[in-house]
């Protein structure tokens, strides 16, 4: 089995470097990696830019560009042979509710499953790089083991385990919640009149609907929720296309 790693943290990231200790018992891991973190840049892409790699050892890469550019070097560059899978992660942070549009560690594992690789995406509650990664790690292990062992078919899964967890035996299966953004920007204006702007985040909250991705999480469960690429709105549609 080959697994491509990557994430939107940076290549040094724990979440990342203890996925990788815990993934190589499955099988040969390859990390393309970004240089320094990239959060939040969904599924951007450079296309006319170059894109700066350096070969750290045999099957670790650091990329400077998006997550995006990272996995897809690793599908197309000519470095590696054809991946069986894809982990991003682990993020700091959780991704669930629209947190999936923006995310680089998901749009990383959604670029993948584009290109006909199951994919993985993994994400957790602690915020910063002193979190228990090596807990979480092992939690995604044996999430990974059920569903590695018999993928007959590509898939995008969307991982969220909570700092309390303890294994993997308390997981859900759940849809997309509603996340609520409250963005409020720094701004200081500069001698030439010019602005700044720094956005630091946002307060974030949720819309408390039962049997989401939120709802279980809250409840100190690990949730996994299947994504696909169709963003139809098939409700609108129907109101334009007679019959």
């Amino acid at each position: 089995m080959r697994i491509l790693i990557s994430n939107d943290d940076g290549l040094s990231f724990p979440g990342l470097l203890r996925l990788r200790e815990k993934l190589e018992q499955f099988g040969e891991t390859w990390v393309f990696a970004p240089a320094e973190e990239k959060s939040a840049t969904s599924m951007a892409l450079s296309i006319h830019n170059d894109v700066p790699v350096i070969r750290r050892d045999e099957r670790t890469f650091e990329v400077d560009a998006f997550p995006v550019d990272c996995v897809n070097v690793a599908l197309h560059g000519g470095f590696a042979p054809p991946f069986d899978f894809c982990v991003s992660g682990i993020n700091k942070g959780v991704n669930m509710g629209q947190d999936i549009w923006y995310s680089g560690t998901v749009g990383a594992a959604r670029h993948c499953f584009l290109h006909g690789v199951p994919s993985f995406a993994v994400s957790s509650g602690y915020l910063d790089a002193a979190g228990d990664f090596t807990k979480v790690a092992e939690i995604f292990s044996e999430v990974f083991a059920r569903f590695s062992s018999n993928a007959d078919q590509n898939f995008l899964l969307n991982v969220n385990i909570p700092m309390t967890a303890q294994d993997a035996g308390d997981i859900k299966w759940a849809k997309l919640g509603r996340r609520i953004y409250r963005d409020n920007y720094q701004r200081v204006t500069r001698e030439d009149g010019s602005m700044l702007l720094n956005l630091g985040g946002s307060v974030l909250s949720h819309g408390g609907e039962t049997e989401t991705d939120f709802y279980w999480f809250d409840k100190g469960c690990t949730v996994i929720t299947p994504l696909t690429i169709d963003a139809t709105d098939y409700e609108k549609l129907k109101l334009h296309i007679p019959g």
